[in-house]
């Protein structure tokens, strides 16, 4: 998974949106992705994220930066920031209830990030029993000692420090609300291989990007 951050100069983020929507559909019909989700954050409008679901040989960073510098450049503050993570673990229930999503990047020393992803996985193990959690999703990051925790919660529930991650870790940073603003991938059908069996057709990207329509195009490989 590879996360880049947008940040649109104010009143141009309805423009710089329509562009990555187009950037990310053709760059998934011309697989170089599986899926793409688009967010932003709720205390923060003009910070778009772009959140892509790629294969490992996929040259989609020199794709997408070429894309934006032609279309939509001038729409932006500053260059993408990106980092690649890798998914550690994660649950969901399916299907997915109306929930809210919401993210946690924690910087660790780089001593201390498997005791970080440790306490952070354990308590994820908790969480799945409750009612009000609706799905989790650890990532690790690559190169850096971070973990990025993104939790679906039912309408209405807050994450707490002490919920997902131990009051010292949560110190560390901050949860912040996401909405999710549009999604695409190819498609597959049968049980997902990565979480619980499902019906029908859906997307293998990040879970709760399935809480609005997906957008599909062509079906995914089935050895993907």
């Amino acid at each position: 998974m590879l996360l880049r951050v947008f940040d649109a100069r104010p009143g141009r983020e309805p423009e710089l949106l329509r562009s990555l929507q187009g950037i990310a559909t053709g760059m998934i019909q011309g697989q170089s992705l599986d899926a793409v989700q688009i967010c932003r954050y709720a205390d923060s409008v003009h910070r778009i994220l772009w959140i892509e679901d790629r294969r490992t040989d996929s040259r989609s960073g020199a794709v997408l930066e070429a894309k934006v510098a032609a279309t939509c450049a001038d729409t932006l503050v500053n260059g993408p920031l990106s980092q690649a993570f890798e998914l550690v673990d994660g649950f969901y229930n399916y299907p997915l209830p109306r929930c809210q999503v919401w993210s946690l990047e924690v910087s660790a020393a780089p001593g201390d990030v498997q005791d970080a992803l440790t306490n952070v996985l354990s308590r994820a193990r908790a969480a799945s029993a409750e009612p009000s959690v609706a799905g989790m999703s650890v990532y690790r990051a690559l190169g850096t000692p971070r973990l990025l925790i993104f939790v679906a919660l039912r309408e209405g529930v807050i994450p707490s420090d002490g919920s997902f991650v131990s009051p010292r870790l949560a110190a560390a940073g901050k949860w912040r609300h996401l909405l999710v603003v549009w999604t695409m991938g190819r498609v597959v059908s049968g049980p997902d291989r990565r979480g619980k069996a499902a019906s029908g057709l859906y997307p293998r990207p990040t879970f709760w990007a399935r809480s609005m329509p997906v957008l599909a195009v062509a079906p995914m490989p089935e050895d993907s």
